[in-house]
């Protein structure tokens, strides 16, 4: 599978946010049955506060200017993705650091594509995939920090004691405290361990 392909026909971080704003509107204006609206809405409020504070530390900044940068970054998400409001903003500050391109597709539109990139069976986003100038993947990132899949599995295996409300709690605290320094120390790490000079 050439990923250049999905690349192409990808949006840029700009036409994604204006992609979700278009399909917040939509969902206002027609019956809603998946009640999405509330999640296009908090999603593109998280987008937009995480993408307008965040920060690298100047650690993570070092590694940058270290960092080979020979690849793209093709991202599957969707706007009322809890997750993906948390990660896509930092991981696009991280490519404009890096000077990586983006390119964003919706996971819902493709299918196919997303049929590569399960987690556990699971059709969980955002995946953030490297792909190299000849179109292959070099590595995936996704759909959660470690921490996040460690909070995930812990509510999987015990349901009963550690509840989907409390999952959802504690994720967002994770992610509300940790401001994206995880997202970004992990994904460069994939880069140094899968991207060659």
């Amino acid at each position: 599978m050439n990923l250049l392909e999905y690349f192409d026909k990808g949006f840029n971080y700009e036409q994604y946010i204006t992609d979700v704003e278009d399909r917040l509107e939509a969902e206002i204006e027609v019956d809603d049955p998946k009640d999405y609206v509330q999640y296009y809405a908090l999603g593109l409020q998280r987008m937009n506060r995480v993408f307008k504070t965040f920060k690298l530390t100047p650690v993570q900044e070092k590694r940058v200017k270290e960092t080979n940068n020979n690849f793209k970054f093709l991202i599957i998400t969707e706007g009322w993705c809890g997750d993906a409001s948390q990660i896509v903003p930092v991981v696009e500050k991280l490519a404009n650091a890096l000077s990586v391109e983006t390119k964003y597709v919706l996971r819902d539109e493709n299918m196919g594509l997303m049929e590569n990139y399960k987690t556990n069976g699971s059709i969980s986003i955002p995946i953030i995939v490297a792909v190299s100038e000849e179109g292959e993947e070099l590595f995936t990132f996704g759909p959660r920090p470690a921490y996040g899949m460690e909070l995930l599995a812990k509510f999987k295996n015990n349901p009963d004691i550690y509840s989907s409300e409390e999952f959802h709690e504690d994720l967002q605290v994770y992610y509300n405290k940790n401001k994206g320094e995880d997202i970004v120390n992990e994904v460069l790490d994939l880069i140094d361990e899968n991207v060659e000079n």
